[in-house]
This record gives structure tokens, sequence and C-alpha cells, in this order.
């Protein structure tokens, strides 16, 4: 029977449609727009797909939904912006952008440390490592160790800084160099006595080994150190439309 009705019951959308025996698709009635994924949508509605597309019901008749912005992270508390908008919230860029082939939202790359947050090419220290922000995380470039005077010194991995009868070493593990590590250590290259009756030397140093806290991603190129990947940060989302399959590379 030409006219005979399918009953489909939608993955997506969890509502009954029909189809015809000749493929056109019946939609429930009211269904003023469609969403993304055939649902169906009343007129002045507004809502947002997978946390980052803003989209809203303004036509009739089964009409295609408009897409209306993009929204941010909750870093910057979901701020909504439109199609075409730069913004600078924090001192963090922003973006949204829209053609005929793709939705596009983008955030300036940071690496958060400690709550706070760093751009990417920034040093800044975290303990007694320097570390610098990278697209994609942070390396350990440095450590820190206190002199005569009390000023914090910046060595370099490899780097021995000397401290009166103190050597102090940034270096990576001979056994482990994914991983780089920090310590003081009484120079056996000097001579030196420790008072047997006025309890300890206060010129010696007390032993240091802070090492990284966290699991390193082990970096194959071998003049690399330390590595820690941004969690859960990215630098865009795109959403394809149908119109890009269509065209012709």
């Amino acid at each position: 029977m030409a006219d005979r009705l399918i009953l489909l019951l939608s993955v997506f959308g969890c509502f009954t449609c029909c189809v015809r025996a000749d493929g056109k698709e019946v939609l429930p009635d009211p269904c003023d727009c469609k969403d993304w994924y055939g649902r169906c949508k009343n007129s002045g509605e507004k809502w947002i797909d997978d946390d980052t597309w803003r989209y809203e019901c303004s036509g009739k008749n089964q009409s295609d939904s408009t897409f209306v912005g993009c929204q941010a992270n909750e870093q910057v508390g979901k701020a909504l912006l439109k199609v075409g908008e730069n913004v600078t919230i924090d001192g963090f860029w922003y973006s949204c952008s829209s053609n005929e082939q793709r939705h596009k939202y983008e955030q300036e790359p940071r690496c958060t440390v400690n709550e706070s947050d760093h751009h990417v090419g920034e040093m800044f220290r975290d303990g007694v490592f320097q570390w610098i922000c990278l697209d994609t995380g942070r390396w350990v470039t440095g450590c820190f160790y206190q002199n005569e005077t009390k000023h914090w010194v910046l060595l370099k991995i490899g780097e021995t800084g000397y401290n009166g009868l103190v050597k102090h070493v940034c270096d990576r593990y001979l056994d482990h160099p994914g991983r780089v590590q920090y310590y003081a250590q009484i120079r056996d290259d000097v001579p030196h006595k420790s008072p047997t009756n006025k309890g300890k030397n206060q010129n010696l140093p007390e032993l240091v080994d802070n090492r990284l806290k966290e699991e390193p991603v082990k970096w194959l190129h071998e003049n690399a150190a330390m590595f820690i990947g941004s969690k859960d940060n990215f630098g865009a989302k795109i959403r394809f439309l149908p119109a890009s399959r269509r065209k012709s590379y």
C-alpha cells in the first residue's frame, strides 16, 4: 500500500515519527523547527548542544533551527559568544565563527596550575621548579635554590650550583630521564669538619629531594626533560555541517 506508514522510534529525540513508503518523513504536529539531531522544537525555544553550540527556533513548518553562538567554558562562567564575536575575558581570548561548512569555537590555550592560569610561552615558578607553558602542557626548564644572601638562583637542567659547602643539582634521573630532580648535598671536594660539642653545623644543608609529584608523560625526544600534559584542555571545537560533505576537493 503506497500510503502505508511505518512507525519509527527516534534514538536521539525519543519521539515517534512516521515515514511513508516513498521515504518522506512525517514529523509530529506541531514541529516548528528541527534541531541537529532531527528532534522537534517549538518556536521561541532555545537550547545548547554538546555544552557548546547555542541554537534557537524562530521559524515554522519544520524549518531549520538557527545557530546563534557558542558557549564558553566554565572558567568564564559559560559566557555566550555571538557568531563572529572575538572577545577577551580575564586576559584570554575566545571566538565563535560559522559558515556554510562548519561552526567553530576557539579558546586561547593555557596552563592551569594551583588555580592560576598561564599563557603559552610564559615562564612561571611552582615550588622549586621553573616551568614553561606550551599549547599542550608544561615543561620543567630548571630549578631554584637559595644562595648565601637568601636570594633565589635559577639552575637550568643539568647545571650545578655551589653555596659554600653545599652543592645544588638540577638534573634528570639516570634511570628515568623523563623526571627532573633537584637536590642539595655536602660537597665532597672540599674538606670540612662538624663540631663535636655544639650540635649541628649550620653551614651544612638540610638534604632536599623535591621530586615532581605528578606522574610524567615520557617524551622520546633526547633533550626533553619533564612534561605534564594539560588535562581537559583544548584549543578549538568544530561542528561540520551537511554542506561540508558535499564539497568537492
